[in-house]
């Protein structure tokens, strides 16, 4: 078994999810960012669609016979970090439902969000030994935002697809239709929307930031990295001047190595 291999991969298949939120190593310390990489890859890549195949794959992993590079990376965090089995279980239990289209409003989006920032919450703590009571709210507050953010950046791909995953609710209080928001036109009430998904992004990552100081140094710096990075792609997501539908809200190499600068002496 080739551990540097399937290290490689998994760390690539993290950068690929998390795109400009990835931490890296140089705000992480290299140990902690290669047992969280699999964690993040497995979540948010075969999980969201497992075979029958993967699952016996995973139960196989978890009793120490890991089959792939993914897997083994994901294996070789499980005795690192001596994360439960049981947290890593809920990986399968919650990651295969889809993100639902269309929720009525705030609370069944963040209803169906919650359990599975959570996941990714109590495993990255267990990583860093930190299992503080308070730390767990904060840090799922963070990763709300964070998630929130990554479906901003991610709104036109996905109207591309013809799928709407902001709430009903956030239409109508923009007095938006639908269809408007599908021509991908920047206009006063599609400004008037992206504004408040953004200001609504903006406050659950300012509730998480705390968690910042509740993990120790191990994990603070690529927090509020990470923090500080989605609150930048936000403010030019809210930007009317910005045209998001046709050039997507990405941060150059310059803008990334600000924020970890930032979060390197805060």
């Amino acid at each position: 078994m080739d551990f540097r291999h399937s290290r490689r991969f998994a760390s690539e298949q993290a950068k690929i999810v998390c795109g400009d939120l990835y931490p890296g190593p140089i705000l992480m310390p290299r140990g902690l960012l290669r047992a969280l990489d699999p964690i993040i890859a497995v979540a948010l890549g075969p999980a969201n669609s497992p075979t029958a195949e993967f699952h016996d794959s995973f139960e196989q992993m978890l009793r120490g016979r890991p089959d792939g590079p993914l897997l083994l990376a994901l294996w070789a965090s499980t005795t690192s970090g001596e994360i439960p089995h049981a947290d890593l279980r809920k990986i399968l239990k919650y990651f295969p439902d889809q993100l639902p289209e269309r929720p009525i409003n705030r609370g069944e989006l963040l209803a169906f969000l919650h359990p599975r920032v959570s996941i990714i919450a109590c495993c990255t703590l267990s990583l860093a030994e930190r299992r503080d009571a308070d730390a767990l709210p904060a840090a799922e507050r963070l990763g709300l935002g964070l998630v929130i953010t990554k479906l901003l950046i991610d709104l036109p791909q996905h109207l591309a697809a013809g799928k709407l995953y902001f709430p009903q609710s956030a239409l109508q209080q923009a007095n938006l239709r639908e269809e408007d928001l599908f021509n991908m036109v920047r206009t006063p009430k599609v400004d008037q929307f992206l504004a408040t998904q953004c200001d609504w992004a903006l406050a659950l990552i300012e509730e998480g930031l705390p968690a910042c100081d509740k993990v120790g140094a191990r994990l603070r710096r690529g927090l509020l990295a990470a923090a500080l990075r989605a609150q930048m792609i936000l403010r030019r997501v809210r930007n009317p001047q910005n045209d998001i539908f046709r050039r997507p809200p990405r941060l150059s190499a310059h803008e990334r190595w600000r924020c970890a600068m930032k979060a390197w002496r805060p």
